[in-house]
């Protein structure tokens, strides 16, 4: 059974948020479902907080790069992220996701929920866990749930499992 799944999504954030482990994350999902899938990404001194960016195709694309104004999901892991790759959202994209402390449509503080559960290092898994929770994002909470548990560190996969469902939880309630 070949998946319909087309998209294209943009994560950003800054270097050690877990952009790359959330790349990996969706582009396994996408695997898992039969679909093609191309991912690419850039960043600059990454190691030391700078922006990073990965770029992923799903269904059927030949070029990993998403231009101005394609991407169907953008997930922000920093809002000064936010603000340098908006413009790779189509318009009127209802399937943006920010990590921020201000209140508003589809942003949760990541970093908050992470800090509660013990660990700021899984805020990417909750703003993931919080995208799954809305309708339209191309993966849902137990595809993205079941391979997490596969590509996860054996040490890190209870963390990792909580910090997705808090996101979840919090989408969803």
């Amino acid at each position: 059974m070949e998946s319909t799944i087309k998209t294209q999504i943009i994560v950003c954030g800054r270097g050690g948020q877990g952009v790359l482990f959330l790349t990996k994350l969706l582009d396994e999902a996408a695997i898992s479902e039969g679909c093609d899938v191309i991912s690419s990404e850039t960043h600059g001194m990454a190691m030391r907080g700078g922006s990073v960016v990965s770029y992923i195709k799903i269904g059927g694309y030949h070029s990993p790069l998403i231009r101005a104004g394609q991407a169907d999901v953008l997930l922000v892991l920093s809002k000064t992220e936010l603000e340098r790759n908006r413009y790779l959202a189509k318009e009127g994209c209802k399937q943006v996701y920010v990590n921020d402390a201000e209140a508003g449509d589809r942003v949760i503080d990541a970093t908050r929920e992470a800090g509660h559960l013990g660990s700021v290092v899984v805020t990417n898994l909750v703003l993931l866990g919080f995208a799954c929770g809305h309708d339209g994002f191309p993966f849902g909470f137990e595809k993205i749930k079941s391979v997490l548990e596969k590509i996860s560190p054996e040490r890190a996969v209870e963390l990792n499992l909580r910090a997705l469902e808090r996101g979840y939880e919090q989408a969803t309630r």
